[in-house]
């Protein structure tokens, strides 16, 4: 069988990903596609105010893996960015022409992939990955006690999914759907209140 195969609240991402694989062989991976963010909430600490909305960012990535045939196993390193649109402070909304800051997530993860299809036309995959991730978060305006730039690591977890169609028989290209999210990122305002979204 061929391979290869593809917030911070949350984030979806749709990949764009060739590959290099066989069964049992390792391969390597490389990722790029577009990412919505999820609205990152609670960034005053109480109440769920301080709601920062972002653009579409991007993903990129890099994977190793081994090929068993029917399942495949990954290690994995992304990176995920998404500027500043607008932030809610609950009683107002800055626009991004009065804002600067953004979003991103380093991870690290370890994969579990089931292969569906035939070796030598579409296929598909489903599959998940645990790992860790560090989740930097910015809010920048004109109430400086209130502004974030802080960053937290923590465990994070994914659901991925996708086809994909040999070019050659060592490169495939492929479609891969990623829904992204790391568990409590915990952070502290300039003014040294706690906030956790």
């Amino acid at each position: 069988m061929r391979k290869m195969v593809l917030g911070l609240a949350l984030a979806s991402t749709v990949m764009a990903s060739p590959a290099f694989a066989r069964d049992d062989s390792w391969y390597v991976e490389l990722d790029a596609g577009s990412m919505i963010l999820e609205d990152v909430e609670n960034l005053r600490g109480s109440n769920q105010q301080g709601v920062l909305n972002t653009k579409t960012g991007f993903d990129a990535g890099g994977i190793v893996g081994y090929d068993f045939g029917g399942f495949r196993l990954e290690s994995e390193v992304s990176f995920r960015r998404a500027e500043e649109d607008s932030y809610d402070t609950g009683t107002r909304v800055v626009p991004d022409g009065g804002l600067g800051g953004g979003a991103e997530a380093l991870s690290f993860m370890v994969n579990g992939l089931l292969d569906f299809g035939p070796d030598d036309g579409l296929q598909g995959f489903v599959g998940g990955g645990v790992g860790v991730s560090r989740a930097k978060v910015a809010v920048i305006y004109n109430d400086t006690a209130r502004n974030i730039v802080d960053s937290d690591t923590g465990f994070a977890w994914q659901a991925l999914a996708g086809v994909r169609a040999p070019l050659s028989d060592s490169i495939d290209v492929g479609l891969k759907y990623r829904f992204f999210n790391q568990n409590h990122i915990d952070l502290v305002t300039n003014a040294g209140a706690n906030a956790r979204t």
